[in-house]
């Protein structure tokens, strides 16, 4: 197993900063200089299937390093605890750090088997990182941990499965964490699982067939399974999910076309009433007392399915107010528990993912996450921290932080 910190600090000037550890824990600038490692990595390990030349031919080193790469891992054993000191994040080895939004903020990567994860650094600014599928990394066998860890000391982080599962990992830390991440079924049967969800939602990346023994672990034929975020966002499939949400939304519309006929409450901004207008079909809101729309969100068709799967678009736009207000819409129809009163002040009211009516639909491959959680709580889309259904933890004057390999086989 291998670990990578990748991290950033954005300046109080705007200026981006791209870090990452080494193995004693210290922070160093991303630099293409890093790049000794060549592409087409992995080779032997990886292998090559088709005829050279011809569209069957798939080279997967080069597919998984298509181009020179920098190797950030950091080689740990399962069972064996590996430390990195996080006092080595502070002012002197990054200078911008501070609080609020130039925390040091990034992922912590882990990853199985031979095929090591590619970051290939541009500048100081900006590197590519690997993806879950067509890209660079496709074929490492890896998942990962948010987090961001600041100037004085706070830590936020959570497991995710927003993009993908590729294995679970738990987080916990001092003081005050609580064990988050932790699945009650090993890794094949969450596989498993994912796939009885049905063909529209059972997108996985497999093991190349010319991979050789030991390149992964004995046993593994799948990589990882893909989030409908993922699979709406490079457009992978084409059918069912792009129109998935489009009958519950028009639902809900008829029923939201007399004035102040649905109110959304967000802790930060407040409420707004929102109505469908007569003629135009656009869903738009004001605040109480409010004479003209203050906003719409999307168009007269209404919100689209792949903007629900994916939390962006139509639904990240606008003021701060405005996004505060399409999250909780987001997270409203991805958990099938629309109402004609939707808050994060309030979350009672439950259960999600009950498919109450009209035509309400939810999204399942959160369910699922959330059912097999220990505790109930996932990060499975991107709002999913929406009335606290996020496995987060949050540490002031943090004294540790513990990342452990969830079950894999057993």
């Amino acid at each position: 197993m291998y670990v990578y910190v990748i991290g950033e600090v954005q300046s109080s000037g705007g200026v981006v900063t791209q870090y990452y550890l080494d193995a004693s824990g210290v922070p160093h600038v991303m630099s293409s200089g890093d790049n000794r490692q060549a592409a087409a990595s992995y080779a032997t390990q990886l292998g090559a299937s088709g005829t050279p030349g011809t569209s069957s031919y798939i080279d997967y080193a080069q597919q998984n390093y298509p181009t020179i790469w920098a190797d950030y891992s950091i080689p740990v054993t399962v069972g064996c605890k590996t430390v990195l000191d996080l006092s080595n994040i502070n002012t002197q080895n990054v200078p911008d750090i501070g609080v609020g939004t130039a925390a040091f903020s990034g992922r912590i990567y882990l990853s199985v088997g031979v095929p090591k994860l590619p970051f290939t650094p541009l500048s100081s600014s900006q590197y590519t990182a690997p993806v879950t599928i067509g890209g660079p990394g496709q074929y490492t066998l890896y998942d990962w941990i948010e987090f961001s860890y600041d100037s004085a000391g706070n830590f936020n982080g959570n497991p995710t499965q927003v993009d993908q599962f590729g294995f679970a990992l738990q987080l916990d830390g001092t003081p005050g964490g609580t064990l988050q991440g932790q699945y009650k079924s090993k890794r094949a049967d969450i596989l498993a699982a994912v796939a009885n969800l049905g063909a529209a939602f059972d997108l996985t990346v497999a093991v190349p067939p010319t991979a050789t023994a030991g390149t992964y672990p004995a046993g593994i034929s799948t990589l990882r399974a893909l989030s409908p975020k993922s699979i709406t966002g490079q457009n992978l499939y084409s059918g069912a999910l792009n129109t998935y949400f489009d009958t519950a939304v028009q639902g809900w519309y008829s029923q939201w076309t007399n004035p102040g006929s649905v109110t959304v409450t967000d802790l930060a901004s407040g409420t707004f009433i929102g109505t469908v207008q007569a003629g135009t079909g656009t869903l738009s809101f004001t605040q109480p007392g409010g004479s003209t729309p203050a906003f719409n969100v999307a168009g007269s068709s209404g919100i689209p399915s792949v903007d629900i799967w994916q939390c962006a678009n139509s639904l990240a736009t606008g003021t701060p107010a405005e996004k505060n207000v399409q999250k909780i819409l987001a997270a409203a129809f991805n958990r099938g528990h629309v109402s004609d009163s939707l808050s994060d002040v309030n979350c009672s009211g439950g259960p999600f993912y009950s498919g109450v009516s009209p035509a309400q639909v939810f999204n399942p491959w959160a369910q699922l996450f959330h059912q097999l959680s220990a505790n109930g709580l996932a990060y499975a889309f991107p709002y999913d921290d929406v009335c606290s259904q996020n496995p987060s933890i949050g540490l002031t004057g943090t004294t540790s932080v513990t990342i452990a390999l969830g079950k894999f086989f057993s």
